[in-house]
């Protein structure tokens, strides 16, 4: 027989705190993951980043508002 909660709740209050943004941008984040496999070459040296996640959403979304967007909107 299972054992533990079969009904755990987590509080909003916890979800809120439960992941720190390390670059300090407030923007709503979207409700699924962006990913893509790099060259074994890029990995290395984006995952030796101290901020990587933060790195990664600056450079993606500068990229994005200069090729994809009109007039760099978000």
């Amino acid at each position: 027989m299972p054992k533990g909660n079969p009904n755990p709740v987590i509080p909003p209050e916890f979800k809120e705190r439960q992941f720190k943004r390390s670059d300090g941008t407030t923007e709503p984040l979207a409700e699924k993951i962006l990913a893509v496999r790099v060259s074994a070459e890029v990995d290395k040296v984006v995952r030796s980043l101290p901020k990587k996640a933060a790195w990664l959403r600056r450079v993606i979304t500068e990229a994005a508002q200069r090729e994809l967007m009109q007039d760099g909107e978000t």
